[in-house]
């Protein structure tokens, strides 16, 4: 029984990974609240664009800035994780237009940089800017905070003369949960026939390998699909059975029922 309860643990990822997060409206689904303009006390806060999103309705942008700008939401950290921040963008101008712009900070709120130059800070500057994009464009940086960190500010900067700042979809995680964020959205992706009958069914976003087990745990079938492959499971007894599948990078289950 005991490879049954690992099973059934991966069908419950779905459900926590969201927790994982640490940005509260990472989209602007709800207007801009809690972002903010800043970290100086002269940036303005960017608009609310809802003709042009990466996702849902809303993204944050900047019309023809003309003086330097920019906006952040601070997030808790743990010293010496590492974290991920990623977001979509679009930017247009002269090269020198968008930025991220985040840094971890101390529990008085002092800068924490993890490199003697803080010019090559990956998470102040990465040591450049964002390259022109005229379409939705993702863009991920990664660093370790730093000792003392207790809180990070996840900022983007535009700057005079920039004709295009927009952004949308922020995220900031931990990077050791990235792995289950992985599976979850793998697991958005598949499509499968849960009432099975003389076969299985599978929509995939790639080829994978589809096991189907008892609830002992024995291996019942294990087939390389296609997406909209189906497998034969005449053979198999009325009952419940866990229907993995694993595309060699992450792996997803289901629990279905043979009537």
């Amino acid at each position: 029984m005991k490879k049954i309860f690992t099973l059934l643990s991966v069908v419950a990822i779905t459900a926590t990974v969201f927790s994982q997060e640490l940005l509260s409206n990472p989209g602007f689904e709800t207007g801009l609240s809690p972002w903010a303009a800043g970290t100086t006390s002269s940036y303005t806060a960017p608009a609310i664009n809802t003709t042009d999103a990466h996702s849902g309705t809303n993204s944050a942008s900047y019309n023809g800035a003309t003086a330097t700008t920019g906006f952040f939401q601070n997030v808790p950290v743990t010293a010496g994780e590492t974290y991920v921040i990623s977001f979509w963008y679009k930017s247009a101008g002269d090269g020198t237009d968008t930025r991220l712009w985040s840094v971890y900070k101390d529990a008085s709120g002092a800068p924490v940089y993890t490199t003697t130059n803080a010019d090559t800070d990956a998470f102040r500057t990465n040591n450049g800017f964002l390259a022109n994009a005229s379409v939705w464009t993702k863009y991920t940086a990664e660093m370790v905070a730093g000792p003392n960190a207790t809180s990070l500010d996840v900022a983007v900067r535009a700057y005079n003369g920039a004709t295009l700042a927009l952004f949308d979809d922020f995220s900031v995680m931990n990077k050791k949960d990235l792995a289950v964020a992985d599976i979850s959205a793998f697991d958005k992706q598949i499509k499968m026939n849960t009432n099975l009958g003389s076969a299985l069914t599978v929509i995939l976003p790639e080829k994978a390998t589809v096991n189907i087990y008892s609830v002992e745990g024995r291996l019942m079938s294990s087939n390389r699909v296609n997406s909209g492959d189906s497998i034969n499971t005449s053979s198999l007894k009325k009952g419940m059975y866990i229907v993995t599948v694993d595309n060699g990078t992450a792996k997803v289950s289901r629990k279905a029922i043979k009537n």
